[in-house]
């Protein structure tokens, strides 16, 4: 056996022993960018039961990232590319969030991963209203939707139904609303999300502000955090940084987070920004 070969070997073995807390951070940024094949149906939304003021969204958006990945005493390498779409849909009421994904040859080899993730948004409030999920990372392969009845204050997914706060979010929807709340360095806010069968508050960190280079150019950022104040995604063993632009937009230009083999990040290669007057921080 050459030592390529038994180094992705023990990779292997350590990400599909890995528990699941410790690639929150690597879920994080699949379900940010991943892969999708399979799309449910657009939901039928009819009432705006809030509205968000913002500036930052609107659809179509296109951002296209290199996902990138390193640690121990190697360099970082080309993991993939992934796509994170702002669509409108058939009801003018209701975006889509899209991520799409491709690993190469070389990270498919020994850690494939295929998801696809999928979130419906009521347009004027920014709140999910559909959920839809397919996770498939090493060994660890996962299945769900959840639908949000935001009017009852109640999500149902395939298997059981249960309570949540007002305007509960997923993944996507809250990394999207993140994007219209006002950013002050040292401030930081909550939100309430749903993963999987649990209720959670998400806390979001404003770290400090930072210029950073990615393919897409260089940018004038906030860095951000979210963290859980218990259990679930995006706790402190799984920590998720993400780069915003420091304009109205809050596009964000770089994602990164640790696992257990080392850190994987994700850089922005080129976007489509939507249409209107607002301008990426570029410098």
């Amino acid at each position: 056996m050459t030592a390529a070969r038994r180094w992705m070997g023990i990779v292997r073995a350590r990400l599909n022993r890995a528990p699941t807390n410790a690639r929150i951070g690597f879920l994080g940024i699949c379900a940010i960018a991943a892969a999708a094949h399979a799309q449910p149906p657009v939901p039928k939304d009819t009432v705006d039961l809030r509205v968000v003021p913002q500036t930052a969204l609107k659809a179509p958006e296109e951002l296209l990232f290199d996902i990138i990945w390193g640690g121990w005493t190697f360099k970082w390498v080309h993991a993939g590319t992934a796509s994170l779409d702002l669509l409108p849909t058939s009801n003018s009421k209701v975006w889509q969030i899209r991520s799409l994904a491709k690993g190469n040859k070389f990270f498919q080899s020994f850690y494939p991963v295929r998801d696809t993730v999928i979130s419906y948004i009521n347009i004027k409030g920014i709140y999910p209203l559909k959920f839809h999920k397919i996770l498939h990372e090493g060994s660890y392969h996962a299945w769900g939707w959840t639908d949000y009845d935001q009017e009852r204050n109640r999500v149902t997914t395939q298997d059981t139904s249960f309570a949540v706060q007002p305007f509960t979010h997923d993944i996507l929807s809250a990394f999207y609303f993140i994007r219209t709340q006002p950013l002050e360095v040292g401030k930081s806010f909550e939100l309430s999300a749903v993963s999987g069968k649990k209720n959670y508050k998400l806390k979001v960190i404003c770290h400090r502000e930072e210029t950073v280079e990615v393919p897409a150019g260089k940018f004038k950022t906030w860095m951000i955090e979210p963290i859980l104040k218990e259990d679930g995604l995006f706790k402190a063993k799984g920590q998720l940084w993400i780069w915003v632009t420091r304009d109205a937009r809050r596009m964000p230009v770089k994602m990164q987070s640790k696992i257990p083999v080392g850190s994987i990040k994700a850089e922005l290669i080129r976007f489509q920004p939507s249409a209107g007057p607002r301008k990426p921080s570029a410098e």
